[in-house]
């Protein structure tokens, strides 16, 4: 996200700032840099939360092929384990 930001103001500003003086909106200049902050990272968090899944677990990007390999360090055996535990109980069910 932050990368995403950095991208996105310069382009803001060059948009918001000539708005804004010729608005005469009160801080001028300060305004307008809170204005292009302001609204890529707003649209940043929604793209984060919009992108989680049911559970909004970062595990929902990462395939169950891989919970044993690359990131068996950050939980994924335990993910995997508890994953398949849940399966199984569905299929008793």
């Amino acid at each position: 996200m932050g990368s995403f930001l950095l991208l996105v103001f310069p382009f803001l500003y060059v948009s918001v700032a000539p708005v804004v003086e010729a608005l005469n909106v009160p801080g001028g200049s300060l305004t307008a840099f809170v204005v292009s902050a302001a609204i890529p990272a707003a649209l940043g968090v929604v793209l984060v939360v919009r992108s989680r899944g049911d559970d909004g677990t970062v595990w929902d990007a990462i395939p169950e092929r891989q919970y044993g390999g690359r990131h068996a360090e950050s939980g994924g055996i335990a993910r995997q384990e508890q994953e398949r535990a849940l399966d199984r109980l569905k299929d008793e069910e």
